[in-house]
């Protein structure tokens, strides 16, 4: 039963406090970057965006390190890193989410059009069966695609990423190495 590893490792830092100030942050950065995107008339046309993963990625790493450097020697341990940027996600996906619903609703009424579009164009480009089950398809993402759809989609959307990307933060920002707990 060697197979899974048991680790020894404090959590040295208030990194509660930390999903919540820092999470707050990526949130309203990211969805400063959608209102940006439209002032410069490139509206989003889906619910998430390689920019928004590259800016979560980004406040990530920045305010994990900022939070690394609040510590006693810097200590950290990969699974504190990762627990703090998985809390950051759920935070900032629950704000980003509420942003594009307040965007959709409010700033950008033609959100929901758009997607639709670029929905229909993708099924019509890549569509392997027939017109007729292409053409139900389409029917349906026009009946259930509204500004709470998107909206839910893109929070969880940004917690999903927030997996991965707080994987590749833990492996760059770790400072220590786990002791593996030796049997008794």
């Amino acid at each position: 039963m060697g197979l899974i590893k048991r680790y020894e490792s404090e959590i040295y830092g208030n990194y509660k406090k930390g999903w919540l100030l820092y999470g707050l942050y990526t949130g309203l950065i990211m969805s400063f970057s959608v209102l940006f995107r439209y002032w410069l008339t490139y509206p989003m046309d889906t619910p998430s965006t390689w920019t928004d993963n590259v800016i979560l990625f980004l406040c990530m790493f920045v305010f994990t390190y900022l939070y690394r450097k609040k510590l006693y020697c810097g200590n950290i341990f990969f699974k504190e890193i990762y627990i703090l940027n998985l809390g950051i996600g759920v935070v900032a996906g629950a704000i980003y989410g509420l942003f594009i619903w307040y965007y959709g609703s409010c700033i950008d009424t033609e959100l929901v059009q758009r997607y639709i579009d670029t929905q229909e164009h993708i099924y019509i480009n890549n569509w392997q069966g027939t017109t007729e089950d292409m053409n139900k398809q389409i029917e349906n993402i026009k009946n259930l695609t509204t500004v709470p759809y998107l909206s839910i989609w893109g929070g969880i959307l940004t917690v999903v990423t927030s997996f991965m990307t707080s994987f590749i933060v833990a492996l760059l920002l770790r400072t220590q190495k786990n002791v593996v707990r030796q049997k008794k």
